[in-house]
């Protein structure tokens, strides 16, 4: 349950400090790894942020797969999460005498794996399937990949996972083999890994700006959805994530200039009455009237991942319901991550 409304300095924080591996002074110089290699700048980048290791002799692995354990390994040190050990593993080939325990473990709790499967396949090359769906759901995108799954694709060789491929090629995080094909099955290479995971560091360490006036930026706004006769459960989320995927992802696709774009979020909340299922009505709330309704005595406090939005329900009297979305500390969060993914790094709060 989670009741905290936004705080904007940990807010902020929550979003900026999500990527923070220890960095090294400087990257070795691998002998595998030409200056004008494509891939130069990022294993360099990659071994002085602490994500990777070379392979011993000078050498980093140039073409080398990857295994799905030291993939993962990799992304616990990108999102510099706290390491998890349980007595009891949770994977059957995956034992805490092995190496990279802590760092499957560690994945697994912060839903980076899927938890469908009794094997991890730790040192089974991992596929670039595997690799983007690993890094989305480690961002905490697995409702949008699951929304945007039927989104149109430049690729026609992709079935499983669609969503989460779908997901980093928008953000340009993956590219496809050629023009028409991913090669899903493929097995990922050392650098691509490292191109990948750099590419990741870099846009969520922008600085995030809140601006107090427009200026010269270009707003991005999404309409915060209506509640509907008849509905169960009114719906009405600020700025849904979903929504404000497709207002980023149509500018990038117009080719506008993220970097001169601003994200406009709203503060507070929208509360909706009901009675015997028929609609009252609905009405904004300013971030303090929502501190008031969360001090309700009956009040039942809920966060959706699909809508990234936190909402609360509770009874202003025996005869009606109310329902509450509202922005909170991790919804916010969500946001100016995602935005900062598409290379916008300027919001407005109203």
């Amino acid at each position: 349950m989670k009741k905290r409304l936004l705080t904007l300095t940990l807010a902020l924080a929550m979003c900026l400090t999500l990527v923070l591996p220890a960095a090294a002074e400087s990257g070795p110089d691998y002998s595998d790894i030409p200056e004008d290699h494509w891939s130069a700048d990022s294993v360099e980048r990659a071994t002085e942020l602490g994500l990777f290791q070379g392979m011993g002799e000078g050498r980093f692995g140039r073409g080398e797969p990857i295994s799905r354990a030291a993939f993962v390994t990799a992304l616990v040190r990108l999102f510099d999460w706290e390491e998890v050990s349980p007595a009891r593993p949770s994977f059957s080939d995956v034992t805490p005498d092995r190496w990279f325990y802590g760092a499957v473990e560690t994945a697994l709790a912060h839903d980076a794996l899927a938890t469908a499967e009794h094997a991890f396949r730790p040192t089974d090359n991992i596929t670039r399937e595997e690799m983007a769906s690993m890094l989305v759901r480690g961002l905490g995108y697995t409702s949008l990949a699951a929304a945007v799954s039927d989104y149109d694709s430049p690729f026609d060789d992709i079935s499983t996972n669609r969503g989460f491929i779908v997901i980093a090629y928008d953000l340009g995080i993956v590219d496809g083999v050629d023009e028409e094909r991913f090669n899903p099955g493929g097995s990922a290479t050392r650098e691509q890994a490292a191109a990948m995971l750099v590419r990741v560091y870099d846009l969520l360490n922008e600085e995030m700006e809140e601006l107090s006036e427009l200026g010269s930026y270009r707003l991005v706004a999404v309409t915060t959805p209506e509640a509907q006769e008849g509905d169960e459960l009114p719906t009405t989320p600020l700025e849904p994530l979903t929504d404000l995927y497709d207002a980023l992802l149509r500018l990038k696709n117009s080719d506008a200039d993220m970097s001169r774009l601003a994200l406009h979020l709203v503060a507070g909340g929208v509360r909706t009455v009901t009675s015997d299922g028929s609609l009252l009505g609905s009405e904004p709330l300013t971030a303090g009237q929502v501190e008031d309704v969360l001090e309700h005595p009956d009040v039942n406090v809920y966060y959706n991942d699909r809508y990234q939005s936190a909402y609360c329900t509770y009874q202003p009297n025996p005869y009606q319901e109310a329902v509450v979305w509202y922005q909170s500390e991790e919804s916010m969060a969500a946001k100016l991550q995602l935005a900062q993914l598409f290379g916008v790094n300027c919001y407005i709060l109203e």
